[in-house]
């Protein structure tokens, strides 16, 4: 799994809400602010804090808060930010935590046509550029975005979402 950003950017945030994980292909009919973010506050009154597949979309919410995020390309691994001194720090201590010892919550399967993106929610998927998301590269398939807050060292903490390829059949 690959991701293409901008060359020195290793960091996405965004205007106050969580973060949209979504094929590329349906970003055009995603409307952000303009309505679909309705059904993101929803899940939030609603007490949805973990990941969670949007209904009726092939879409998944990644949590409640505006964590910063990144992309771990070659451990298929999304970090968010809760806490840590810097961001080396922060990507160093992701990089070498042992995933294997992480208790993983399940979470929703989500389509991949082959691109996901990484985005603000609230963002129109038409309106987003270059700038405002992360594509990360995969085989086309199911995989389901386990999650897991986790201390990756003293004073260093992360929200990490994996993603799980699963096998059809």
């Amino acid at each position: 799994m690959t991701h293409r950003a901008i060359e020195g950017r290793e960091w996405l945030e965004t205007d106050g809400g969580p973060f949209l994980l979504a094929p590329v292909s349906l970003l055009p009919t995603w409307t952000g602010y303009e309505g679909d973010y309705d059904l993101v506050i929803e899940g939030t009154d609603a007490g949805r804090s973990e990941c969670y597949l949007l209904p009726g979309r092939n879409v998944v919410v990644l949590g409640d808060e505006p964590l910063a995020s990144t992309v771990l390309e070659s451990r298929s691994l999304i970090v968010q930010w809760v806490h840590a001194n810097s961001e080396d720090e922060m990507r160093a201590h992701a990089s070498e935590v042992d995933l294997d010892s992480i208790v993983w919550r399940e979470g929703p399967v989500l389509e991949s046509d082959g691109s996901l993106a990484l985005m603000d929610a609230a963002l129109p998927g038409a309106e987003a550029t270059e700038d405002d998301l992360f594509v990360l590269e995969s085989e086309a398939g199911a995989y389901r975005i386990d999650s897991a807050e986790v201390p990756l060292a003293p004073h260093c903490a992360a929200r990490l979402h994996r993603l799980v390829p699963v096998k059809a059949g």
